[in-house]
């Protein structure tokens, strides 16, 4: 027995959201096809054969031979289980850029964002970025958006940048007009490493979740396993400059696993409160901090914080429990 899942769809033009299920709430084999629809319709299947599953049909709209309006049309399937009618409705109205942001602000540690970019009109509306500053990446700049929104996630390029205030525009083309967004960003050293405590926003013990609530996925993880029954799970934020470690039992990093390691690494800028970071010179470090309590190779041993030495700078910093 022929059913769908509905009879009546307001078409938006975006084939993903314009579809129907093809049911077969009797038995045995149901064949269905599809003889009847608007001139200004293509389906994804014309005929199909289901037994216990659904077929899903995708309805594209062909706006290239359409002048704006309002239309309307039948799609009809025959099958050896009854026939159905699906109406058909479209409201073409021509497109119109909306964003929901026009003004975003953005500093070291929100240094990701997205557009979100929205048709006010009807149809498809295709859109570019035709200016931005060099110190935003995008992931795509141009697309096409139906009745839904689409969002575009972007990012600071640090290495295009020197410590500062910056404000700029993002500018949007497209076949429903343009529009600019406000950029702004402050770019500032800040005081994030704590001997003993933590770095980057990250206290010793906290859980992985944490970690990846504050900065995301990693962009590599590994693992050593010293002991049989010991595993040393490791993660890094590489275009930051973090390097995370936890101690467990189990070859699966599960979320509630504690942070018991923290190193930072180029490019990562967080000083402490002696105001020592990356690049800070030997002698300042020692102006600050006195002599070390050991010196292994390039590192620099202090109460409760390691500095890494390479050619007489700070080339990072190690904050882990004692027992690490």
């Amino acid at each position: 027995m022929l059913n769908v899942d509905r009879t009546e769809i307001n078409l938006t033009g975006n084939p993903f959201l314009d579809k129907i299920l093809i049911i077969n709430n009797g038995g045995g084999q149901l064949q269905w096809d599809i003889q009847e629809k608007p001139d200004w319709v293509d389906v994804s299947d014309l005929v199909g054969r289901i037994t216990d599953d659904t077929a899903t049909v995708r309805f594209s709209t062909k706006f290239d031979n359409l002048d704006y309006g309002v239309y309307s049309g039948m799609v009809k399937i025959n099958s050896n289980g009854g026939v159905i009618e699906i109406k058909l409705t479209l409201d073409y109205k021509p497109p119109k850029l909306k964003v929901e942001k026009i003004v975003i602000n953005m500093d070291r540690h929100y240094n990701r964002a997205e557009l979100g970019i929205i048709n006010e009109g009807g149809g498809e509306l295709t859109w570019s970025i035709a200016e931005k500053p060099d110190w935003l990446s995008f992931q795509v700049e141009d697309g096409v958006v139906y009745s839904f929104p689409q969002y575009v996630p972007f990012q600071i390029n640090f290495n295009a940048l020197d410590y500062g205030y910056y404000e700029s525009a993002i500018k949007l083309d497209s076949n429903g007009g343009s529009v600019e967004i406000a950029v702004y960003f402050t770019y500032e050293r800040e005081i994030e490493v704590y001997p003993g405590v933590g770095a980057a926003y990250v206290t010793l013990g906290e859980s992985y979740s944490a970690v990846q609530k504050q900065w995301g996925t990693p962009d590599k993880n590994w693992y050593d396993r010293p002991e049989h029954t010991l595993f040393i799970h490791h993660f890094t934020y590489d275009e930051i400059g973090l390097h995370f470690a936890v101690k467990t039992n189990s070859l699966i990093l599960y979320g509630s696993g504690k942070v018991g390691y923290i190193e930072v690494f180029p490019p990562y800028d967080g000083m402490t409160e002696e105001l020592l970071g990356i690049g800070s010179t030997v002698n300042e470090l020692k102006a600050a901090k006195g002599d070390p309590l050991a010196i292994n190779g390039g590192q620099w041993t202090y109460e409760g914080i390691i500095f890494l030495i390479k050619n007489n700078m700070i080339n990072g910093m190690i904050v882990k429990d004692p027992d690490f």
